[in-house]
Parts: C-alpha cells; structure tokens; sequence
C-alpha cells in the first residue's frame, strides 16, 4: 500500500481538525455480532469515533489500528479505554482466524490502488474467523458536474475513473458498485445499503455500506 502510506504526513497534519460521519449501523451488528467480547478490528480507525460508538454499544473487546501516528494520539485522548496499534495496515499484527469483525470505515477511499486494495481484502479475510463479518462504509461515484470534472482530470495519471487528487494533495478514490462487488466476492453479502454521507472535507457524496460474512 504504497500509495497510501506515503501520505502518512497528510494524515498527520490533520489529525486534530478532521471529523468523520459514516454511521455505524448498530442494528446490524446486533444482528449478526450478538457476543459482547467479540473481537473486532477497526482497520484503520482514525480518532477513535467509530471505536467509541462500539463501547458505548457494549462491545468491550474492540481495537483500533492507524498508520497515522497524530491519528491515535488524538483517539488515546479522546477514547481512552481502546487497545490501539499503529500499523501500516499491509501485515496486521494478528494472528489468523482470530477476529469476529473488521471494520473498514472511509479506508478503501484513502487506498486508490486496486491491486491495493485486493491486498488490504486478503489481509482482512487472513486474520477474519471462519464465519467472521466485514463491514465496510466508503464512498461511490458521484454523478455531479464537480466530482466528474475531477474524475476525468486525474483518470489517466491514475489509470482509474473515480480518483483524483484534493487540494492538499493527498489521493482519494471513489467506487464504482461493481468493483466493490468484486472485491469482496469472496464473502457472502448479508447487507448492502445506499446512502448519502458528509466527508471529512464537508461535502455530500454518495456512498455505501456493506455487511459480509467470511465463508
């Protein structure tokens, strides 16, 4: 990962500004994740918001991990019950078959790769329980006359509709549905949801949630 990794100065200088707002769909954990000691993995979990959602919720046995060191300074303040690691997010530091979830909030989004991204998907599905859920929250195409003016602007540098370059320099990506479709082939779809959400710049975009079980 990395293109993603060498962006880790990004992430650092914005730590302490920085506000995300996928929601976490607590009623599909309470569905499919209904032991309260479960182990689950927030990978790449910023600040901590999501990881604090998960303890008010009663989840008690929940970790962070983040590449960005001034990331988890901020969630050891702002959430300081959680076990969290810093890690470059390529080879977790976990042993195989030993998770129950894995979150990917906003995280495929900072990964514009595709070989990547198929690589951070196997190193979840390695360290996954048989029968272990993944829950990913990201960002889709957006059909707007801004977002397709910077899609088209970055697509042969990057050789991907849907990547492009903000301001400050750092790459993002937005997805197309049937890529997401194939890279998580490999699990068995239990929910998969549409909607609207606020990025972390303050702009709507279209995005998605999804919910599978590894097989």
């Amino acid at each position: 990962m990395q293109e993603a990794f060498s962006q880790i100065s990004y992430w650092d200088r914005v730590a302490p500004e920085k506000r995300f707002s996928h929601p976490l769909r607590l009623d599909w954990l309470a569905r499919y994740l209904t032991n309260p000691v479960a182990r689950v993995l927030d990978y790449g979990c910023g600040y901590g918001r999501t990881l604090a959602e998960l303890h008010r919720a009663g989840y008690t046995n929940a970790a962070g991990t983040d590449f960005s060191e001034a990331m988890l300074l901020r969630a050891r303040r702002e959430v300081p019950h959680s076990k969290l690691v810093r890690n470059d997010g390529s080879v977790l530091p976990i042993k195989s078959a030993s998770i129950h979830a894995v979150l990917l909030f906003a995280v495929l989004t900072c990964v514009p790769d595709d070989d990547d991204q198929r690589a951070l998907l196997a190193e979840v599905e390695r360290v996954l329980r048989p029968g272990g859920l993944l829950y990913i929250s990201d960002l889709l195409i957006n059909n707007d006359l801004r977002n397709r003016e910077r899609y088209a602007q970055h697509a042969e540098k990057y050789k991907c509709y849907g990547v492009f370059e903000l301001p400050e320099g750092v790459v993002v990506r937005h997805h197309k549905s049937e890529w997401i479709a194939e890279i998580t082939a490999q699990f068995h779809r239990l929910e998969y949801e549409l909607f609207d959400v606020t990025t972390m710049n303050g702009n709507q975009s279209s995005a998605f949630q999804y919910l599978g079980r590894k097989t």
